[in-house]
Formats: C-alpha cells, structure tokens, sequence
C-alpha cells in the first residue's frame, strides 16, 4: 500500500478523493456521430389527423375492470369454501366444551356462529354471480 501525505484541510474537506480525469473526447465524438447521423437522415414522419373512433370505450372498460375484479377475487372465495368446513368443525366441537362447563346458552350461541358462518361461506360464490349479473344488467 502506498503512504500518501496530505495537510489536514486536504483530509477535512475531502479533495483529495477528487482527482481531475481526463475524457477520451475522441471516443465521446465516434458515438456521438453515430447516433447524430441516422437522425439526421431520417425522414420526419407526420401523424394522421386525429379520428375518433366509436368503441363505447366507457362501456369496454367497465366490463374489463368488472371481470378483472370477479376473477381477481376467485382464488380467495375457493381458499375461503375449503377452509369453511374445518373451521366451523372447530368452532362447533369448542362450543360443545360450554355444555360440558354447564354454560349451555354459550354453547347454543357458538353452535349457532359457526354453522351459520359455513352456510354462509358456501353460498358466496352464488352471491357473487348473483351480484355480478345485478352488476352487469345496470
């Protein structure tokens, strides 16, 4: 390693990391010319004058951003429909514990939360379809 002595204004301030480089001006003009000669020598090309084109683009992406939104949600809604049966299965063998306990109104209420929530999960993907072709009559 090379020792290299500095004042300690030259340390403080860091100009001795800045060392003055020196371009290769020659490489700088070959791929300046390079690039400057096919523009140059390009033809101007001119748009076509403005048409509108009737697509019913309000009614295009409405019904693209509605299908995206029913199929972006399909994966959550069949995770849901195969995890429902388990976890109200849980819930329910939980709230028969309560009658065990001798506390029977907590028991009927759980029973009652988690077959409710498995009829409910099952049912969505109908709801779904249901409130997609509401969606898609208006």
């Amino acid at each position: 390693m090379k020792t290299q002595t500095m004042s300690v204004n030259e340390f403080m301030s860091g100009s001795y990391k800045n060392k003055e480089k020196k371009r290769n001006w020659k490489g700088v003009r070959r791929i300046g010319t390079s690039i400057a000669v096919p523009l140059i020598m390009a033809k101007p090309a001119f748009a076509a004058s403005p048409e509108a084109i009737p697509v019913g683009a309000t009614e295009y992406l409405g019904d693209k951003s509605l299908e995206i939104l029913t199929h972006a949600l399909d994966p959550l809604v069949d995770l849901m429909v195969a995890l429902s049966f388990p976890i109200s299965s849980v819930v329910v063998i939980g709230s028969c514990f309560f009658f065990m306990l001798g506390k029977s109104d907590r028991a009927w209420t759980g029973i009652q939360n988690g077959a409710l929530g498995y009829v409910l999960i099952q049912i969505m993907p109908m709801l779904l379809k249901v409130l997609k072709e509401v969606g898609s009559a208006i």
